[in-house]
C-alpha cells in the first residue's frame, strides 16, 4: 500500500510536468523544432533531443495516417528521415502561415511533395 501511494503521488508531480513537455506545434514551434532536428542530423551536441523526438514522431504519425488513408503516396524506400527532410525545407520555406496549427502545415507539405498520382 505504501508503494502504491508513493507511486500515485509520483505521477501527480510529474503528470503536469509532463504535460509541460509535450505541446501543441503551432508553425512557429514547428520552425523551432525543424531547426533542433537539423541541428541533430549535424552531429550537434547541443541539440533538445526532446524536441527532436517530438519532432520527428509528430511527422511520422502525420505521415502515417495520410498514408493509411491513402491520402498521399510515397515512392518504395521512403525512409522516415526523407519526409522528415521534406517537411524541414517547406517549413524553413514557409513565410507565411506559421500561426497556423502544425498538423495544417505538415499535411501542406506532404500533400505537395507526396502527391499521388
Amino acid at each position: 500500500m505504501k508503494k502504491l501511494i508513493i507511486i500515485l503521488a509520483i505521477l501527480n508531480i510529474f503528470s503536469p510536468l509532463h504535460a509541460v513537455v509535450y505541446h501543441f506545434f503551432n508553425g512557429e514551434k514547428l520552425l523551432e523544432a525543424a531547426m533542433e532536428w537539423e541541428k541533430y542530423q549535424a552531429s550537434s551536441r547541443q541539440a533538445d533531443l526532446m524536441v527532436v523526438a517530438e519532432y520527428a514522431g509528430y511527422i511520422g504519425a502525420m505521415f502515417d495516417h495520410l498514408s493509411e488513408k491513402q491520402h498521399i503516396c510515397a515512392a518504395e524506400g521512403t525512409t522516415k528521415n526523407d519526409v522528415i527532410k521534406v517537411v524541414t525545407d517547406f517549413v524553413k520555406a514557409k513565410n507565411k502561415g506559421l500561426n497556423l496549427s502544425g498538423s495544417v502545415i505538415i499535411e501542406d507539405a506532404l500533400y505537395r511533395y507526396y502527391m499521388c498520382k
